[in-house]
């Protein structure tokens, strides 16, 4: 078979999406399931947000901040997901729900974790890059700083404000 400029060129952006998702797929990921909760949401963002570099044509010199980039992407995709499903349950009350709750969850627990979901997605979506980076993951404010391309005094404010942002609307 001859090879043409044009596969060339397919074969070059294949590699290139291999080594970005390689790189930063399991971030994707992660970032997605902090937000949503939920397993195969996650799975779904991490599709979506790789899906769409394809979809738009991007390459590896998108942008100097790649893993900063699909961050923001995962955060951003995964929060629209939840309030689709917070809208889909608001829409769907009344019916009977599908999923099968196992006897020995904590109701509780699930509860909190619900709360905390739904406080979240009235966050900034930037705000909400910082406290997962943070809280999730574990980065020190510089390490955020370097990510998202802010100063760490400045992350450090930030981070201030959310979590007092996020108490506020956890105790209403």
């Amino acid at each position: 078979m001859k090879t043409t400029a044009a596969t060339q060129q397919t074969g070059m952006k294949q590699q290139e999406f291999e080594k970005l998702f390689s790189e930063h797929g399991a971030m994707v990921y992660r970032a997605a399931y902090s937000v949503t909760g939920n397993k195969h949401e996650a799975q779904d963002v991490q599709q979506d947000v790789f899906l769409k570099l394809i979809d738009d044509g991007r390459t590896l010199e998108f942008t100097t901040n790649p893993a900063g980039y699909l961050y923001r992407m995962a955060i951003n995709k995964a929060l629209e997901s939840y309030r689709k499903r917070q809208r889909k349950k608001e829409t769907d009350e009344g019916l009977e729900p599908l999923e099968v709750v196992p006897v020995d969850v904590n109701h509780r627990e699930k509860d909190m974790r619900e709360s905390l979901l739904e406080a979240i997605a009235q966050l900034d979506p930037g705000h909400v890059e910082m406290l997962v980076l943070s809280v999730d993951h574990g980065y020190a404010d510089e390490q955020i700083g370097e990510i998202l391309g802010k100063s760490s005094g400045a992350v450090r404010v930030t981070l201030h404000r959310v979590r007092e942002r996020l108490k506020d609307l956890m105790c209403r």
